[in-house]
């Protein structure tokens, strides 16, 4: 039961996925507001049906319906490091770190980061340093939230993760680059 005016009520009804989406404010402002909003959702301009196929746990991609009826995944399955979308960076970047891909991780690091930074010294950080536990529960953190909505324009992304923690992505010329997880 939602009571009249509890925005958070409403998300909490809301598909996790859209919930970023949904314009509270006019769900909850004056009647013409509402009345609009409603009115707009009754004659939609465009439909667009897309579902996150969850290949495992840790792999959810996105699928769209095709202009023929049937459907197809927005990205391929079967690149392992791909940096072309915010998602598909941070699948890398898990996938990576855990197959102890060093490479792949220097480059998926923000340029200004790579300048001073080597593939040994990021193993280093990764399997031999004070922090390194703190990086690899952080990662493993971030693995459970792959599928969880992430906000972008055309520079940056953000993933929100738990206790108010964020994700942060940027593009670099046409690829995407982990800045902070």
């Amino acid at each position: 039961m939602v009571r009249k005016g509890d925005a958070q009520g409403i998300r909490e009804q809301v598909v996790l996925g859209a919930r970023d989406r949904v314009d509270y404010r006019s769900i909850l402002g004056s009647s013409s507001a509402r009345s609009r909003w409603s009115g707009a959702l009754a004659k939609p301009v465009e439909t667009r049906a897309d579902a996150t196929v969850m290949l495992t746990p840790e792999q959810p991609l996105r699928a769209v319906e095709a202009t023929r009826g049937g459907w197809s995944f927005a990205e391929d399955p079967t690149l392992l490091y791909t940096f072309e979308t915010p998602r598909a960076a941070l699948r890398s970047f898990v996938r990576a770190s855990r197959a102890a891909r060093w490479d792949v991780l220097l480059e998926l690091a923000p340029e200004r980061y790579r300048i001073d930074l080597s593939v040994d010294e990021l193993r280093a950080a990764w399997t031999e340093s004070e922090y390194s536990k703190d990086l690899q529960a952080r990662r493993d953190r971030l693995a459970t939230h792959l599928a969880d909505p992430i906000v972008s324009d055309s520079h940056t992304a953000t993933l929100r993760l738990d206790d108010g923690e964020f994700a942060l992505l940027e593009r670099e010329n046409h690829r995407w680059v982990v800045v902070d997880f």
